[in-house]
């Protein structure tokens, strides 16, 4: 599987996560659901390094009482579960992963390889994690 790559970055994080989010459908629309799902999983780390880069403004806004992630609760995870029900319809990836399963994946991938001069190790745990998803061949 070659490597798809998309830089997603917005100048709210906000809209960032809207975009984000609907643009699965898109790439739905225009590549195999396996190469959506990579190429979307590329925009999540650009939508989480922005994230992650805002963590002071996030918590301030959090102790003010504001849920900043009151929105992606639902959108998040209903992107996720389109682009992972069209590949495992496919037969591309595994059926037993959970849009919360890959969450946690990609949250963990984005904390641990979120700053800019680690997108090259971002990009190959990405790639591990697709890797991950394939369905065994027996």
């Amino acid at each position: 599987m070659g490597r798809t790559t998309t830089s997603f970055t917005s100048t709210s994080a906000g809209c960032s996560m809207v975009k984000l989010c609907d643009s699965a459908p898109d790439l739905l629309a225009t590549m195999p659901p396996h190469q959506a799902l990579r190429a979307w999983m590329g925009r999540f780390i650009d939508y989480a390094t922005a994230k992650l880069g805002m963590a002071d403004a996030l918590r301030a806004l959090v102790e003010s009482g504001v849920n900043p992630y009151a929105q992606s609760h639902e959108m998040m995870p209903a992107a996720l579960t389109s682009l992972l029900d069209a590949s495992v319809k496919a037969g591309t990836i595994r059926p037993d992963i959970t849009a919360t399963d890959m969450f946690a994946a990609l949250t963990g991938i984005a904390l641990a390889s979120g700053k800019s001069e680690q997108r090259e190790q971002a990009e190959r745990l990405l790639d591990l994690t697709m890797d991950g998803l394939r369905t065994a061949v027996r």
